[in-house]
């Protein structure tokens, strides 16, 4: 599933394609994954474009709101000129595969922009989606997530405040956990711990003052590099420009030694495969 850097990534591109458009029609051909009382929203201009965890939100015309959930296949394709595709809407017509017409394969729904450029949205295995939300709506739907770790409000002392609560999670689960931190995923909390040097296996209970200050630092400091980099292309992630490319800078998620040469370890926390290395993590 795309984390906080592969979404913040997608949601910097949307603001630089589509922010400030007219949506003049929107096509949904899988209402299971695309609500599909958007069609009724149009016309409508997209006044905003942000992120919260993992979930991207437009903000359209009076208080309404699209919430885009990508989950492990979804991700979109933008064209600028809409009338210079023939045939459109027969999905069959053209090679899915490459060139202009890619953007068809997978495809779950279409906005078209009034200036004849538009957005799809495409899901390979349709475990995400788009849904409408008003404004109270949106609200309820995202107030049980946790605090952003980019943002300004989380500081050391949060983050220490945090920790005093969850002090019989292990520290894996707790960096997980979308109700007190957002964003941070399996590849990434392997990678946030293997860089303090932390085990993964640990309960936040274990941690000195030292730790949960390096832990803090490297926290932000990976998320920061991997949004630098586009993310992290795994399986089937990739951005409106392409792929990431922070699956090169990797020290334990899918490696079998990391960079010290020591063998990795693989176990499951929480039902997620965990990979560590036992000389480097304490």
């Amino acid at each position: 599933m795309p984390e906080l850097p592969e979404i913040e990534t997608i949601v910097r591109q949307l603001n630089r394609y589509i922010l400030n458009k007219e949506i003049i029609k929107i096509n949904i051909y899988d209402e299971k994954v695309v609500d599909k009382k958007i069609k009724d929203l149009v016309p409508t201009k997209i006044n905003k474009i942000f992120r919260r965890g993992k979930s991207i939100i437009l903000e359209l015309n009076n208080d309404r709101y699209l919430l885009v959930h990508l989950r492990m296949t979804g991700h979109f394709h933008y064209l600028d000129n809409l009338n210079n595709l023939d045939n459109l809407n027969n999905l069959n017509n053209f090679d899915q595969n490459y060139g202009p017409y890619r953007f068809k394969k997978y495809m779950v729904s279409r906005f078209d922009f009034s200036d004849g450029s538009f957005l799809t949205h495409n899901s390979i295995r349709k475990f995400g989606g788009i849904k409408f939300f008003n404004k109270e709506g949106l609200q309820e739907n995202l107030s049980k997530l946790g605090i952003e770790p980019l943002d300004d409000g989380f500081t050391l002392q949060s983050f220490k405040e945090i920790l005093t609560k969850k002090l019989t999670m292990n520290v894996k689960s707790l960096l997980m956990d979308q109700g007190i931190i957002v964003g941070i995923g399996n590849i990434y909390a392997q990678e946030i711990l293997y860089l303090s040097g932390i085990s993964p296996l640990r309960k936040v209970s274990s941690l000195s003052s030292s730790e949960i200050r390096k832990l803090y630092e490297d926290l932000r400091k990976i998320l920061k590099s991997a949004i630098k980099h586009q993310g992290s292309t795994v399986d089937n992630y990739s951005n409106l420009e392409g792929k990431g490319n922070f699956q090169n800078y990797h020290n334990v998620y899918n490696k079998v030694v990391c960079k010290m040469g020591h063998k990795l370890i693989k176990v499951v926390i929480n039902g997620r495969g965990t990979t560590y290395c036992p000389d480097c993590h304490k």
